[in-house]
């Protein structure tokens, strides 16, 4: 019987089989189809308590069934919902979670194997997918969150082999890694849906983004692969600098500054955003109407409780601001924003890396610290 060990080094050759011509390539896929009484190392989320609870296991390596491929896996990230995932404060439609479920809605890896109908992807193909597996293109259903999100009601990433849905996976060009592409399916493809699908940013544009969290990092990212000028705020002075040294050209501090949306105006010219990356909700939401230019697009993207007053949305009407809730992103957003990232060979800031053993301690630092940038578990 050949080990766990040899039937993964069979998947990551896949690639390599590219090179040694069709034959080696059909040998090595075969070896992982063909691999069900070897086992892989897998998490999962246990009783839901946090990282404590997450429990590494063995299970038999998948043959993939009809429209299915099976990924060896290269790199993850954490986001705010995997953490929610893992402690039973994400919610799940129509049922819970079942305490196998393995977590992480991003990651990225290279195709081992793949089943009967697939034709968007072949073995050796590096890719990733979108957490929303059955958005392919179009406007949001939400249906769509009820069957294949990735990591909450179908398993996630964090395994040495991912078995997912063929349509939701993204080919990778040659300009981007499986790390970068890793950090893309949550916060990243996010920005791009608010920026380059609702907003239409284009140069000469001011973007104002809340915050230094995910969204707001590639926010930045992407409306300066625009041409636009960002405006990012937060509470923190280091944080500001931090991020103007990744693109930001204006930061200002909401807390020694409240009145936070003026600033905005004045730090313009008397201007104000063109777009607003919403990223709290409606406890913020006031300031960010009086820091918006006439015409303005204000896209809703966090979720935060509920202020101890209601908004009195100020601008709403005499501006003609329009505003727009948004989730996440389909396949063919992710698509487009992975396509851009190869043209502009930008790559993501990382916060920090641990080890496919060491995941537990990569969720247990991203709860306790505050950095800037993606915390990555690298697999291999």
């Amino acid at each position: 019987m050949v080990s766990r060990r040899n039937v993964l080094t069979a998947a990551a050759g896949a690639t390599g089989a590219l090179i040694g011509g069709k034959a080696a390539l059909a040998e090595a896929a075969e070896q992982v189809a063909q691999s069900g009484g070897e086992t892989y190392r897998v998490y999962e989320i246990g009783e839901q308590k946090g990282p404590e609870t997450l429990r590494m296991v063995e299970r038999p390596v998948p043959a993939p069934g009809p429209g299915q491929a099976l990924i060896k896996v290269v790199s993850t990230s954490i986001n705010a919902r995997d953490h929610g995932l893992i402690s039973n404060r994400f919610p799940i439609p129509r049922g819970r979670r079942p305490d196998t479920r393995i977590p992480i809605s991003e990651g990225a890896g290279v195709v081992a194997a793949v089943g009967d109908g697939v034709t968007q992807v072949q073995v050796g193909d590096r890719v990733t997918a979108t957490h929303f597996s059955s958005w392919i293109k179009g406007p949001w259903d939400p249906e769509q969150s009820y069957i294949g999100d990735i990591g909450n009601n179908i398993d996630g990433w964090l395994a040495e082999m991912a078995l997912l849905p063929a349509h939701a996976l993204v080919k990778l060009p040659e300009g981007v890694s499986e790390e970068t592409a890793a950090t893309f399916v949550s916060s990243g493809v996010t920005a791009w849906h608010a920026l380059y699908e609702v907003a239409r940013v284009k140069p000469g544009d001011i973007v104002l983004s809340l915050g230094t969290g995910g969204v707001s990092s590639f926010g930045v990212q992407l409306a300066k692969m625009s041409g636009a000028k960002v405006v990012v705020t937060s509470s923190s002075d280091a944080k500001l600098e931090a991020m103007k040294k990744h693109g930001a050209d204006i930061g200002i501090n909401y807390r020694t500054t409240p009145d936070w949306g003026q600033a905005v105006i004045d730090a313009t010219d008397g201007h104000g955003a063109d777009i607003v990356l919403e990223n709290v909700g409606r406890r913020t939401l006031d300031q960010s109407l009086t820091g918006t230019a006439v015409n303005a697009y204000v896209v809703l993207i966090g979720t935060d409780r509920l202020p101890e007053q209601l908004p009195k949305m100020p601008g709403f009407y005499m501006k003609n601001i329009t505003m727009k809730a948004i989730s996440n992103a389909s396949v063919e957003m992710l698509n487009d924003m992975v396509q851009a990232y190869g043209v502009s060979g930008l790559t993501p800031p990382i916060a920090k890396r641990f080890s496919f053993e060491d995941a537990a301690k990569a969720f247990e630092y991203q709860r306790e610290h505050d950095d800037i940038g993606k915390v990555i578990i690298q697999h291999t």
